[in-house]
């Protein structure tokens, strides 16, 4: 396959196949994502926005917790 990886900062991750394609067959149908990598960036910043602002709301600071 002549697949390269994109240059910049990216990381790749492992996901199940199972996972894979059911976002494959999601793409198909709505036709909004051109691929699963575009699909898997926007869920997971949907996520991260989520959880950051419920930490918010309770009066957490997300960046403290880190060592």
């Amino acid at each position: 396959m002549g697949f390269e990886m994109p240059t910049g900062n990216y990381r790749g991750v492992t996901l199940r196949e199972e996972l894979v394609e059911r976002v494959k067959r999601l793409i198909e149908r709505v036709k909004t994502y051109h691929s699963v990598a575009e699909f898997v960036s926007e869920a997971v910043r949907l996520r991260v926005e989520a959880i950051e602002k419920q930490e918010k709301l309770r009066g957490e600071g997300g960046d403290e917790h880190e060592k």
